[in-house]
């Protein structure tokens, strides 16, 4: 009787919603450890001075994405099944159009700062239009793969993007351009990609599907928005108050720690499609993967405490001045995960309204105190502020779920 039931999860593993998620997976995995070796790579070959303009300049675009999505890639996937190629359509017809726009507006308004002087020739204006259009289309085309239950294509995409890491040996001449023109290269190996597989897209606006998932679409943006616009913008506030160097510093340290929390939100996003398609019990589940991802988070700090210097060292000498806001970032990853597993059960009930609340208010305290903290404790004050955001955040989460989405039963968290 075991054996049988065994054998049939095993064969639950074939059905679309699992490969889909496998892939959906691996695609996080092949990005997070793409973006290790891309920026250990440009720190070994490159300036730190290139580094850290360069991150702020690809940390800019992808703002410039973020904004530019309109919050499409939920609905995407959300109204895929009523508009099918119709939807994709006119996400990438609109949301190209955006990036267009928002990147010139961005451009001219921070390229003119003066820490950006010396790099805001009409060359670099030009690649950071077209990169940041590239990255909005390679990501309407990436999303539309997972919502027509083709999660493969993503995948393959992420690994030709991975390829990026390439072209930094070729374009080392070119200083910070280099490495900013070999993240755009690689965009646009995945975009394609996916022009030649994904061919059925039916290049139209169409107003039905606007319609109906507006409400939908603009809840999301505004919490996606004030979710990433912390991450993306820290670089050059960091680049304006301390330099070149602590940016690169910063990009590092940050980006180490948030590779590190690829489990949880493997888990995270496979919780988030299970819970879609219905789970009998919902905060049985929560708890299981939260509880599951504390254990993963638990060795990984203790490999952070004991090897962290080892590991910013890889990079170079000067690396090692992010060890403390590592640390930080990956203590704090204990109140991260909660706050995301909690947004996680929000989305599965449709909870629009208080998603948005989490993300301003996490949005507002993280700025708030890193703009505070910076001066006085450099890059560390980051992770300060991270650490702090997320306990308030955490307090947050947890009187929601107790009062607003398990109020039936009683609920104790971790």
């Amino acid at each position: 009787m075991k054996f049988e039931s065994i054998k049939n999860q095993f064969k639950d593993l074939k059905k679309p919603l699992y490969a889909n998620s496998l892939y959906i997976s691996l695609s996080s995995l092949t990005m997070a450890v793409a973006g290790f070796f891309f920026w250990s790579i440009s720190a070994k070959i490159y300036p730190p001075e290139s580094v850290g303009i360069a991150s702020a300049v690809i940390s800019a675009i992808n703002i410039v994405f973020i904004a530019s999505f309109l919050g499409m890639n939920f609905s995407l996937i959300r109204f895929y099944p009523e508009y099918k190629e119709h939807s994709a359509g006119t996400a990438l017809i609109l949301t190209s159009f955006l990036s267009l726009c928002l990147s010139l507006l961005y451009w001219l308004v921070i390229g003119r700062s003066g820490k950006f002087e010396d790099i805001s020739a009409v060359d670099l204006l030009f690649l950071f239009v077209v990169l940041s259009m590239i990255e909005t289309m390679y990501n309407v085309f990436l999303t539309y793969g997972i919502a027509m239950r083709k999660a493969k294509h993503a995948f393959v995409q992420s690994i030709l993007f991975a390829m990026r890491f390439i072209f930094l040996f070729l374009l080392r001449p070119f200083g910070a351009k280099g490495i900013i023109a070999s993240f755009g290269l690689g965009l646009a190996l995945g975009l394609f990609y996916a022009v030649i597989k994904i061919d059925n897209i039916v290049l139209t606006v169409d107003r039905k599907f606007l319609r109906d998932s507006f409400k939908f679409s603009l809840g999301n943006y505004i919490a996606n928005i004030a979710n990433a616009t912390p991450l993306y913008i820290m670089p050059t506030v960091v680049l304006s108050i301390l330099g070149e160097e602590w940016t690169a510093y910063y990009y590092i340290s940050f980006s180490v720690g948030n590779m590190l929390m690829l489990i949880p939100n493997s888990l995270n996003t496979s919780f988030f499609v299970e819970g879609s398609y219905g789970l009998s019990d919902l905060e049985n589940s929560f708890k299981k993967v939260l509880m599951l991802s504390y254990l993963y988070l638990a060795i990984v700090n203790i490999g952070i405490w004991a090897f962290g210097g080892l590991i910013l060292g890889f990079f170079g000498k000067g690396y090692i001045q992010g060890l403390e806001l590592l640390r930080l970032v990956a203590l704090g990853g204990f109140f991260m995960i909660f706050v995301d597993f909690t947004v996680t059960v929000l989305n599965i009930q449709k909870k629009i309204q208080e998603i948005v609340v989490i993300n301003v208010l996490k949005a507002v305290l993280l700025l708030g105190l890193s703009y505070l903290l910076i001066p006085q404790f450099k890059i560390t004050g980051i992770g300060w502020a991270w650490v702090i955001t997320y306990v308030v955040l955490s307090v947050f989460g947890a009187v929601l779920l107790r009062f607003r989405i398990f109020k039936k039963e009683s609920v104790s968290f971790p």
